[in-house]
C-alpha cells in the first residue's frame, strides 16, 4: 500500500484543484483520507478560543496612467440667458439628438477659450463666461499685491480645501465628464463652463466643420435637461442652470470676477485671453480675463455652513 505522502504526490491517484491565495485561506490545510483517497479540507474546532479570524488583505486600485495619444481634452458651456429663462443646446441632424456645444482643445489653447470657441463654432452664439457661487477644489490665488474682493467673502469647509457654494464667485469648471470617444476609442476629457449669451439675436451661419451638422435652438430652463441625449448631459445642464440661478440672486452682481473670460467678436483659432477690462455685459460682473493679475493671500476666514447647490 502507498504511504499518505505517495498518494498526496501522484497525479494518477489524485486530481487536486488549483486554488488561489484567498481560497486556501478561506479552506484551510488540505488533507488526503487514507480510506477512501478522497480530498477533504481540514476545518479548526469552532470552539478553540486562540483561532484568530481569517483576515485576507485587500488591494487597493492601482494608479492607471493615459498617455497624451489616447485621451483628448475638451471644454464646453451651458450657455443660458437669465431674462429669458432659455438656454442654448443643439440638435445633431444625424443622430437625431441634443447635446451641449462642447469640441476639443486646440494646441496651446486655454480650455476658457476653446468652450467659448466651440460654443461660436458649432451653436453660432457668442458667449460669455459667467462668474457662478459654485463649490471647488481649485486653490485660491495668493499674493499681497492686489486687493481681492473675492478673497474677503470666500468660505472654506473644515479642511480648509474646498470652497463653500454661494461665497465667491468663480469661472472654474463646474464640472468634468469622461467617455470613450466613438470614433477613435479614445478617452474623452470634457470641462463644462457656465456662460451667458442673448437669445434674441440672429445665431451666426456657417460657423460649423465640414463634419458637423447641427442646429441650435434657445429652449426653456424647464425643458433642456429632458432633451438631453443622455443623464450626464443632463446633469451637466441642470447644474449649470441651477449656478447661474444663484449667481443672478447675489447681492454683488456689479463686482468684477476673477478670471472671467468675455468674447465679445466671434472667436477666432487664434485666440487667446486678453489683458483685464470690465464687460458691457451689463450688471451681471462679468470681466475679461486675466492671467497676470496677482491677488492677495488668501486670509483666515470663518467657516460658512454649505447649503444646497
Amino acid at each position: 500500500m502507498p504511504c499518505r505522502h505517495d498518494i498526496a504526490h501522484r497525479s494518477d491517484h489524485l486530481h487536486l484543484p488549483t486554488l488561489d491565495f484567498a481560497q486556501r485561506h478561506l479552506l484551510g490545510p488540505l488533507t488526503v483520507s487514507k480510506a477512501s483517497h478522497s480530498l477533504q479540507f481540514f476545518k479548526p474546532p469552532t470552539s478553540t478560543p486562540s483561532s484568530p479570524p481569517l483576515s485576507i488583505p485587500i488591494m487597493s486600485p492601482p494608479w492607471k496612467v493615459t498617455f497624451s495619444s489616447d485621451f483628448y481634452l475638451a471644454s464646453g458651456t451651458i450657455t443660458v440667458d437669465l431674462p429669458a429663462r432659455k438656454v442654448l443646446i443643439i440638435y445633431d441632424l444625424t443622430s437625431k439628438t441634443y447635446y451641449l456645444p462642447r469640441g476639443r482643445k486646440d494646441w496651446s489653447e486655454p480650455l476658457e477659450a476653446t468652450a467659448i470657441r466651440e460654443t461660436y463654432e458649432e451653436a453660432g452664439c457668442t458667449a460669455t463666461l459667467l462668474p457662478v457661487p459654485l463649490s471647488t477644489r481649485c486653490t485660491p490665488p495668493s499674493s499681497t499685491s492686489t486687493h481681492n474682493p473675492q478673497l474677503q467673502k470666500a468660505r472654506f469647509d473644515p479642511s480648509g480645501d474646498v470652497l463653500l457654494p454661494n461665497t465667491a464667485r468663480l469661472t472654474e469648471p463646474i464640472a468634468l465628464m469622461q467617455h470613450p470617444q466613438k470614433k477613435n476609442g479614445a478617452l474623452a476629457i470634457v470641462l463644462w463652463y457656465v456662460a451667458i449669451g442673448d437669445s434674441t439675436l440672429p445665431l451666426a451661419k456657417e460657423t460649423q466643420m465640414s463634419d458637423e451638422q447641427f442646429e441650435a435652438l434657445w429652449v426653456g430652463f424647464e425643458d433642456g435637461p429632458g432633451m438631453m441625449v443622455n443623464h450626464a448631459y443632463g446633469q451637466v445642464l441642470q447644474r449649470g442652470i441651477d449656478l447661474a440661478l444663484a449667481a443672478s440672486q447675489m447681492d454683488d452682481m456689479d463686482v468684477g470676477m476673477n478670471a472671467a473670460v468675455a468674447c465679445q467678436d466671434p472667436p477666432q483659432k487664434d485666440s487667446h485671453l486678453s489683458s483685464p477690462k470690465t464687460s458691457e455685459a451689463g450688471s451681471l460682473g462679468v470681466v475679461e480675463a486675466s492671467r497676470t493679475e496677482t491677488p492677495p493671500s488668501r486670509p483666515e476666514m470663518p467657516l460658512s455652513p454649505p447649503n444646497s447647490l
